[in-house]
C-alpha cells in the first residue's frame, strides 16, 4: 500500500493542474471587470474635453478591449470557440454584455459625415481634428492597440496581480507580437538575401575571372597576329627590289617576254604508295580477313622551255602539268605575274604564238598570293571571340564566352576559306584574260 502512495499522489497532482489549466485564469479576476455603464461614466469623466467623436471611440474600443481580453484568457489560441466551452458563466456573461454595449455604441453614436471633412484624406482629418467619424475610428483603435492606453486601463481597474495579465491578452500585445515576427520575419529574408546576393557576388567573380582569363588567352595572340600584319605591310611598302607576294588582286603586275622555242624538254615522274592492311581472326567468332595491299599511282608532267628572246637572251622555264602542245621552232609567250612595286614575277602561263593555244600554270599562279589574308581571318576570329568573353568579364556573366570562341573559329575558317580563295580565282582570272589578248593579238 505504501510503495503505492507516490504514485497515486502523482496522478492526482496531475489531475489538479488538468482542472486548474481547463478552468483557465484566476476566476477572483472576474470581479474587477467594470460594468458596461461605469466604463462609460469613466471615459466621459475623463476625456470631456476631447475633440468630437473620441468619447464614444474610446468607449467603444474599451468594450472590445475588455471582450477580448476575456476571449484570449479562457479561449486560448483557439479563439471564440474555446472561449464557449472553457470559460466560466461569469466571464461569457461579461463578455456578452460588452459586446451589446459596443453595438449600441456603433449603432447609436456613430458620427454623421461632415461636409467639412467630406474630399480630404484621413492624414488631413486627423490633424485638423474636427472630423467626429475619423476621431471615433482612431481613439477606438489606439483603445484597443496602444500599450499606453491598455496599461491605463488595467491600471484603472485591475489590482497589480492582474494588471500584466489584462496587457498579455490584450490585442495590443498581439499586435506587438505581429509586428515583432514581421519585423524578424524581414530580418530573416534580408540575411537571406543577403546570402544570396554574396554567393551571386562570388559566382559573378568567378565568372569574371574565368572569362579575364579567357580573354587574356585572346588578346596575346591577336596582339602578335596584329604586329604581324603591320609588320608585313611596312615590309610590303619598303621592298622594292625582290619579288613580293600580293596580298590583294589591285597588286598583281603581269607581264610577258617572247621568242622562239630552241629547245623542250619533257619528262614524268610516278608516285607509287601503297598502303597495306594486316588482316585479323576474332578471338570470340573466329571471323577472319585476308590482309590487303592498296596501291595508289600518281603522275606529274614536268617540262622545261629554252627560249631565245626577241633581244637574244636565252632563258630557261620550268612548269609542272602545263597542258600546252608545244615543240622546238614555235613562237612563244611567257607571262610573268608579281607585284607592282617590284616589277618582277615568276612564270605563271605560256602562249603559243603559232597555235594560239594559253595554257597556266595555276600552282605558280597561285604562289604569287600571300598567305596574308589568313593572319586577317585569324585574327578577325580572336577578334570575334574576345568580344564574347569582355561582354561576359563586364556583366558577370559566362554566357557569349564559349559561343564566342566556337562562333570565332566559324568566322575565322569561313573568311580565310573566302579571302584566299577569292584571291587565288582573281590570279587565275587575270592571268587567263591577259594571256588570252596575247594570243590574239599576234
Amino acid at each position: 500500500m505504501s510503495s503505492r502512495m507516490p504514485v497515486v499522489l502523482s496522478l492526482l497532482l496531475f489531475l489538479a493542474v488538468g482542472q486548474a489549466w481547463a478552468a483557465g485564469p484566476d476566476q477572483a479576476s472576474l470581479r474587477y471587470y467594470p460594468s458596461a455603464g461605469q466604463v462609460r461614466a469613466d471615459v466621459e469623466a475623463a476625456y470631456r474635453d476631447s475633440p468630437p467623436g473620441e468619447i464614444d471611440g474610446r468607449t467603444a474600443g474599451r468594450y472590445l478591449l475588455l471582450a477580448g481580453v476575456l476571449e484570449a484568457s479562457w479561449g486560448g489560441k483557439y479563439g471564440p470557440k474555446s472561449f464557449e466551452h472553457r470559460a466560466p458563466a461569469r466571464a461569457r456573461e461579461l463578455r456578452d454584455r460588452y459586446l451589446q454595449a459596443y453595438a449600441a455604441v456603433r449603432g447609436g453614436h456613430w458620427p454623421a459625415a461632415q461636409p467639412e471633412c467630406v474630399g480630404r484624406t484621413i492624414d488631413e482629418q486627423v490633424a485638423k481634428r474636427i472630423c467626429a467619424r475619423v476621431n471615433f475610428m482612431e481613439a477606438e483603435s489606439r483603445q484597443q492597440h496602444d500599450f499606453a492606453e491598455v496599461r491605463q486601463v488595467a491600471e484603472r481597474y485591475f489590482p497589480a496581480k492582474y494588471q500584466e495579465d489584462l496587457v498579455a491578452h490584450s490585442p495590443a500585445k498581439r499586435l506587438a507580437e505581429a509586428k515583432a515576427r514581421a519585423v524578424q520575419q524581414r530580418e530573416a529574408e534580408q540575411r537571406a538575401a543577403d546570402v544570396r546576393l554574396a554567393v551571386a557576388r562570388k559566382e559573378a567573380m568567378t565568372r569574371r575571372l574565368v572569362a579575364g582569363g579567357i580573354l587574356f588567352l585572346l588578346l596575346v595572340p591577336l596582339t602578335i597576329l596584329a604586329l604581324l600584319i603591320a609588320g608585313a605591310r611596312r615590309r610590303r611598302r619598303r621592298t622594292a627590289t625582290t619579288l613580293t607576294r600580293i596580298a590583294s588582286i589591285d597588286d598583281l603586275h603581269l607581264f610577258a617576254t617572247s621568242g622562239r622555242v630552241i629547245d623542250v624538254q619533257r619528262h614524268t615522274r610516278t608516285h607509287v604508295t601503297t598502303t597495306t592492311d594486316n588482316g585479323y581472326v576474332h578471338p570470340d567468332s573466329y571471323q577472319s580477313r585476308a590482309p590487303s595491299t592498296t596501291t595508289t599511282v600518281s603522275t606529274t608532267d614536268h617540262l622545261a622551255l629554252f627560249v631565245r628572246t626577241d633581244d637574244g637572251r636565252e632563258l630557261q622555264e620550268r612548269f609542272v602539268d602545263l597542258p600546252l602542245a608545244v615543240r622546238s621552232g614555235n613562237r612563244v609567250a611567257i607571262v610573268y605575274g608579281g607585284d607592282t612595286r617590284s616589277r618582277l614575277g615568276v612564270a605563271v602561263a605560256v602562249v603559243n604564238m603559232d597555235t594560239h593555244d594559253v595554257a597556266v600554270d595555276t600552282r605558280q599562279a597561285q604562289g604569287i598570293a600571300s598567305r596574308l589574308s589568313l593572319l586577317k581571318a585569324a585574327c578577325w576570329g580572336l577578334a570575334v571571340a574576345a568580344a564574347g568573353a569582355a561582354v561576359d568579364l563586364a556583366a558577370g556573366i559566362f554566357v557569349f564566352t564559349l559561343p564566342g570562341l566556337a562562333f570565332g573559329f566559324m568566322v575565322a575558317m569561313l573568311l580565310a576559306f573566302a579571302w584566299q580563295r577569292s584571291l587565288w580565282a582573281n590570279i587565275r582570272g587575270q592571268v587567263q584574260a591577259y594571256a588570252q589578248r596575247l594570243a590574239a593579238t599576234h
